[in-house]
């Protein structure tokens, strides 16, 4: 009896072990691209990779937790947040921590992943909506704010993405210009701190700098090799691309409509979405990143 007791006890022990153990792993991937976000032990969601397709389940182990997928304000985080929010009993803070997934097909070739997050003391939810086109290699990506606070909340900040990405350097493509000469390319290696490329010109947005932008990693940017990071926004105002850098040479990239000016008044019940931030990354140059996003 002592015996199966004792065995009893040391089969649940190695079954709480292997449950604290194994992450939850969620996978965003097209035919060449992959974006990995797993949970950890602290029940808050982290990304962990952005990149070229991996091939086998074994890689996703070793992958480390760049950052959190949407930094919030107001907690340990030294560096720009995805989100800024105001409660109306005055507390700036607020934690994000895991809650569920779902994939669903929306058509062939084209899935859908919604991540939730929520707030475990105040009542804020935030879904970050992923669609990814397997064919064309493009995720789409934006995010759903919203409460059940008894009056409105004020937000700040509300990225439509998030990005981290680790490489030895990084390689900007910004397109500039004025009438009649738009659009000029010009490439610049980013450093510590940050770059920002936005407007605050309303209806005019694109007049001096279009919402568009490349990056290159470890070196400057090719047509037919290299790895390439291409992304746009699909709002036709005010926008702002935030290239950040941090101490350990880790870079952040925040995408989303220009807060400047813009406070939200969000109501209970309501719910806030950001325009969609589109993006492919390619490891065969800029060609392929600029023949991917035309097929879409």
């Amino acid at each position: 009896m002592k015996n199966k007791l004792f065995l009893l006890i040391c089969l649940i022990v190695i079954s709480i072990s292997l449950k604290a153990n194994d992450k939850t792993v969620i996978p965003i991937t097209t035919d060449n691209i992959s974006l990995i976000y797993k949970v950890g032990n602290n029940g808050r969601l982290y990304q962990s990779y952005v990149g070229q397709k991996l091939r086998f389940d074994s890689d996703i182990d070793q992958l480390p937790m760049l950052g959190e997928a949407y930094i919030t304000h107001g907690m340990e985080d030294y560096f720009e947040p995805a989100i800024r929010i105001l409660y109306n009993d005055g507390n700036p803070s607020l934690l994000l921590k895991y809650v569920s997934y779902k994939t669903s097909d929306l058509q062939p070739g084209v899935t859908e992943t919604v991540i939730k997050l929520k707030d475990d003391v105040y009542p804020v939810t935030v879904d970050l909506h992923f669609i990814a086109y397997a064919e064309e290699n493009i995720i789409k990506t934006y995010t759903e704010i919203s409460h059940q606070e008894k009056k409105p909340v004020v937000l700040y900040n509300y990225a439509s993405s998030l990005l981290h990405l680790n490489a030895g350097k990084y390689f900007l493509t910004e397109f500039a210009g004025d009438w009649a000469h738009e659009v000029n390319m010009t490439e610049q290696q980013l450093s510590f701190g940050k770059k920002v490329l936005d407007t605050k010109l309303g209806s005019r947005a694109n007049m001096f700098n279009s919402p568009f932008f490349l990056l290159a990693l470890n070196e400057e940017s090719k047509e037919n090799e290299g790895e390439v990071l291409f992304g746009t926004i699909g709002w036709t105002g005010n926008f702002r691309f935030t290239f950040e850098v941090d101490n350990l040479n880790n870079l952040r990239i925040l995408s989303g409509i220009n807060n400047y000016a813009s406070e939200y008044s969000l109501k209970p019940q309501d719910i806030f979405r950001t325009p969609e931030f589109i993006f492919t990354f390619s490891a065969e140059g800029k060609g392929k990143a600029s023949r991917d996003f035309h097929k879409w």
